[in-house]
């Protein structure tokens, strides 16, 4: 009797040893989505900063001495229409919680700004040429726009693929069985990679 009360009661532990697991690993996969969905929207918020900046940037710098000639209008006009734009969202997941119910109207408006910000990504590889920077970099006022606006272009591309990788994760991470079964992501949407062409250097990037 006492040998049947041992073996119970070691099973009894045993179970609640599984089930203790069982819920650290819940808990610890459930934090671990909320805190890669949180850097998601920080990402976002971030890039999105970025490319105004970038567009910034690169209308100030189309309009130095170099560019007198007018070689840099489409670079100067793709810039003018991002800073005028009134929007900085960047998918239509609805992760941030700013996606409208007129999805259809929001992915034509996300994939213009995209399609944007790649025009502008080739205009600035296509007028930043090898011969034109050393052109620039000859006059220390356009020299400095020129370094900070490479500086944010690096760092869009930074951005941009860190978001990429964490949502990369997060998709994996809702893939596992736990994570269905307990519907550890909540009602969080699957979020969506930012995909744009961010290259602006000539054979690849020169970073």
């Amino acid at each position: 009797m006492i040998s049947q009360s041992v073996w119970v009661f070691g099973a009894v532990a045993v179970a609640l040893v599984i089930v203790a697991v069982s819920v650290g690993a819940a808990v610890g996969r459930a934090r671990r989505l909320d805190r890669l969905h949180q850097r998601i929207i920080a990402s976002r918020e971030a890039l999105s900063r970025l490319l105004l900046r970038r567009a910034s940037e690169a209308s100030l710098l189309a309009q130095t001495s170099p560019f007198e000639d007018g070689g840099a209008q489409t670079m100067l006009d793709i810039a003018r229409a991002t800073i005028h734009d009134d929007g900085d969202q960047l998918t239509t997941d609805g992760l941030d919680r700013r996606t409208t119910a007129s999805r259809r109207a929001d992915r034509v408006e996300v994939a213009t700004r995209l399609e944007r910000a790649s025009a502008l990504s080739r205009a600035i590889r296509d007028t930043l040429t090898p011969p034109v920077r050393a052109q620039v970099t000859a006059d220390p006022h356009a020299a400095a726009r020129l370094e900070a606006l490479d500086a944010t272009c690096y760092r869009i591309e930074l951005t941009r693929n860190v978001h990429n990788v964490d949502v990369a994760g997060v998709r994996a991470l809702r893939s596992a069985r736990m994570v269905k079964l307990l519907r550890l992501a909540g009602h969080a949407p699957i979020p969506e990679p930012i995909d744009f062409d961010d290259d602006t250097h000539i054979g690849g990037r020169g970073y």
